[in-house]
């Protein structure tokens, strides 16, 4: 059973009041949307991680930051807790409120969100907390669709379900937690420190979003930033909301949030990282950072 306090305490956040806010908020000029994309956030289940490649207080200053900004809302791309318990929701929960300053918020589900972040694991606390972890919403006239993918796969009657979902005409913007494998920068099986990303119905995945013209995937489980083009479609990995920085071979590690504006001209992406540098991501074809771009910041590239 979980604690009516712990219920309580995440009413405010649950998915389905936090579109509810969303859906009476107007569309400015009607067909704009400005939105933040924040990563993962937990603060790692070991003390050595803690202590050699993360600082306290980033999601804290980052969530004041991003609120200060003219956005419609803001979804967080999974691992809000190193490990899904009630002690870990509740501590979240209690900074979450702190920084909260009633804009929209929607979350994904991270696999360290589940009652174990690897191996056999369940949502239920999750699923109690912030409801079901696969939805989709549509606000200015953008499909947006939240993919659950922490249990390291994506089922077939997810891939139904998503293929539904994105069966409607205009823009298209999918969120999910892990990259799918095939993106080669960051899904590799065997990377450091478990960098792969979700195996099952990865393909099937890229080709439903491909075959749909999906505009962005947003991506987190990797603690970095990257872009990558593949099938039609741009795959950005924004990992650094607040969570460690371990060393991640070629992806650039930095504590950072995206702020998202679509408009009928276009999407514009823009990186803020936590030392108060903010740039754009290209519109032309990347697959950055690169190899020979790793010393370089991506503010130098671009």
């Amino acid at each position: 059973m979980v604690p009516e306090s712990l219920v309580l305490m995440a009413s405010r956040f649950r998915t389905e009041r936090q579109l509810r806010r969303l859906s009476r908020l107007p569309s400015a000029g009607g067909d704009k949307v400005s939105f933040a994309v924040l990563g993962d956030v937990e603060p790692s289940r070991f003390w050595i991680y803690r202590k050699l490649f993360n600082r306290e207080g980033v999601f804290h200053d980052q969530m004041h930051e991003l609120q200060a900004q003219p956005l419609t809302f803001t979804v967080q791309l999974g691992d809000m807790v190193s490990k899904g318990t009630r002690s870990n929701y509740e501590i979240f929960l209690r900074h979450l409120r702190r920084a909260w300053i009633g804009r929209p918020y929607l979350t994904v589900i991270g696999n360290h969100d589940r009652s174990r972040p690897n191996g056999p694991s369940h949502s239920t606390l999750y699923r109690a907390l912030f409801g079901r972890p696969n939805y989709f919403f549509d606000h200015a006239g953008v499909r947006f669709v939240v993919l659950d993918s922490s249990a390291k796969r994506v089922t077939r009657t997810q891939l139904k379900w998503l293929k539904m979902a994105l069966d409607v005409p205009g823009r298209k913007i999918v969120f999910t937690h892990m990259p799918p494998v095939q993106l080669s920068l960051w899904g590799g099986v065997g990377r450091v420190h478990e960098l792969g990303g979700f195996i099952g119905g990865s393909r099937e995945f890229s080709d439903i979003v491909s075959e749909a013209k999906v505009s962005r995937v947003y991506m987190g489980h990797v603690h970095a930033f990257g872009v990558q083009d593949h099938g039609g479609v741009r795959y950005v990995l924004t990992g650094g909301g607040g969570s460690a920085l371990f060393p991640s071979g070629n992806s650039d590690s930095f504590h950072h949030y995206l702020t998202v504006e679509i408009t009928h001209t276009g999407i514009r992406d823009r990186v803020h990282s936590l030392d108060g540098k903010v740039f754009a991501i290209p519109h032309g074809l990347v697959i950055l950072p690169t190899h020979e771009h790793r010393k370089r910041r991506w503010w130098e590239l671009v």
